[in-house]
């Protein structure tokens, strides 16, 4: 699942996340603006970054726990930004290793959402695309399709 983590600058980013005890939301991966990935849960661990999610209805993406259920990746970014290449290129190694690590084929790249397409109720929540879908701050479709593309 991909998201944005509203924050104003990467500092303030990785500081919330792992060093601020009132902080309770959590991903696997925060992607900084020059691509840095850091490490903010293992993924053997339950990150609490989805909240009250339904499936979507996509056939094969049925689930109970979207937190249980997905990996979260988030782009250090807030809404009206647009992520920088740097962030996209270093998301999609990401997203691609997850699906090789589960035996997906990179074909089925449905499995890949937004936290927008899951949140309950549906326009709870606007990332990874933001509150301009004309300018997108994460573009999912994309990533979906550079994802089918890789190698």
């Amino acid at each position: 699942m991909i998201h944005y983590d509203a924050s104003a600058s990467d500092p303030g980013a990785v500081a919330w996340l792992l060093k601020d005890p009132a902080c309770r939301v959590s991903y696997q991966w925060l992607v900084l603006d020059s691509g840095e990935k850091v490490r903010i849960a293992p993924d053997s661990a339950r990150a609490y970054h989805a909240g009250i999610c339904r499936s979507s209805g996509t056939p094969g993406l049925m689930y109970q726990d979207a937190n249980s259920a997905f990996f979260g990746i988030a782009a250090a970014a807030t809404d009206g930004d647009t992520i920088t290449q740097a962030q996209y290129g270093t998301i999609l190694l990401l997203v691609a290793d997850y699906f090789r690590a589960q035996s997906w084929p990179l074909k089925e790249s449905w499995r890949l959402v937004g936290h927008d397409t899951e949140a309950s109720p549906l326009g709870r929540k606007h990332d990874p695309t933001g509150s301009n879908p004309a300018r997108p701050v994460i573009d999912v479709p994309t990533l979906r399709t550079w994802l089918e593309q890789a190698r």
